[in-house]
């Protein structure tokens, strides 16, 4: 069988961050920063005015800053949360948000000056030191990551969300038998991480063990609508030749969430090889609604229609792959087939 395309569920220094924040809150002099101004969100406009008013209340510039995040107006939150800090220097909540505002806007580096500042003001403080890990395991500085999670464990022994950000660090190392025996240790000690049994699974699948089937069922049983989890069950059952047990579950994703393409693309791809072409199109035609922009959806729909003997609707969905991904390899390659009259 040709290669197909499943899808798989998924030092710097301190004081810049202050400094960073500061360019924000000073853009305009005087009161500017409580007056950003009507912008037609009710709930903002609301915040607005209740800054207005009450303009040395920090609580209501982090309300407005998430709601800013919410909204991806990541310059708006940053003001707003430089605003908290001014008033409230040592606030871990707003620390905890400007990071994320930092990562998701792209500025990774000021992501983690800011949860560096925010474990070095609360240095006790498990969930900023887990979420410090996260962030330097994102950047891969895994000996910081190791580091900290160190420091956990001597507030925490045995930390179950530690040894978890453990497994995730050496598993991205590549060190695959040290990864499940964190993992492992972070079930014992806390049997309901259904993320850590699916990981496992995974894992377990990779080196070719038998046990992943259970580390997958165990992910279910504990989180019984965990969709992540049935869709690596089905995956792992799939590339085992269990195409029948695969796509029930896939059916059953369809029911737990309907709108999740993986399930609709990995099914069309199994029902398509099984000859079931009007099934597997109409798997990817409601992907399509989903995710309109999905290249793989039209590509196998250009193998459909080239299966059943239609080039003409085989070339227009190949084509239309082509203009979502320039660097489709496989959508070429079908125009190719259909030129050469194969």
């Amino acid at each position: 069988m040709e290669s197909i395309q499943f899808r798989k569920a998924t030092a710097w220094l301190i004081p810049t961050v202050l400094f960073t924040i500061a360019l924000f809150a000073c853009k305009k002099s005087g009161s500017a920063d409580t007056d950003m101004g009507l912008t037609g969100d009710p709930v903002i406009d609301n915040l607005t005015e209740a800054i207005e008013a009450t303009p040395n209340d920090p609580s209501l510039y982090l309300k407005r800053s998430e709601i800013f995040y919410e909204r991806k107006a990541y310059d708006q939150a940053v003001q707003d949360l430089a605003r908290v800090m001014k008033l409230d220097s040592t606030n871990l909540k707003a620390h905890h948000l400007l990071a994320d505002v930092y990562l998701d806007s792209y500025q990774s580096a000021l992501a983690l000056q800011t949860m560096q500042r925010a474990a070095m003001l609360y240095p006790d403080s498990i969930n900023t030191k887990l979420k410090l890990s996260e962030f330097q395991l994102i950047l891969k500085q895994y000996d910081g990551a190791l580091s900290t999670l160190a420091d956990i464990m001597k507030i925490h022994p045995g930390d179950p969300e530690a040894l978890f950000m453990l497994g995730m660090v050496y598993r991205d190392q590549g060190k695959t038998d040290l990864a499940i025996g964190a993992f492992q240790s972070a079930v014992e000690r806390n049997p309901e991480m259904s993320e850590a049994w699916v990981i496992l699974g995974d894992l377990m699948d990779r080196t070719h063990n038998p046990l992943a089937i259970q580390y997958f069922d165990n992910a279910i049983r504990v989180a019984p609508n965990n969709v992540a989890a049935w869709h690596a069950k089905a995956y792992f059952l799939q590339n085992n030749d269990k195409i029948d047990e695969a796509l029930k579950i896939y059916r059953h994703i369809h029911t737990l969430d309907p709108q999740y393409p993986e399930a609709y693309l990995n099914a069309g791809i199994l029902l398509m090889y099984r000859d079931s072409l009007d099934t597997a199109m109409k798997e990817l035609n409601i992907l399509n609604g989903i995710d309109p922009a999905n290249p793989a959806a039209w590509f196998y729909k250009g193998k459909i229609y080239h299966l059943k003997g239609d080039k003409v609707q085989a070339k227009s969905a190949y084509e239309q792959a082509l203009r979502l991904d320039p660097n489709y390899d496989q959508a070429k390659d079908g125009l190719q087939e259909l030129e050469s009259g194969q």
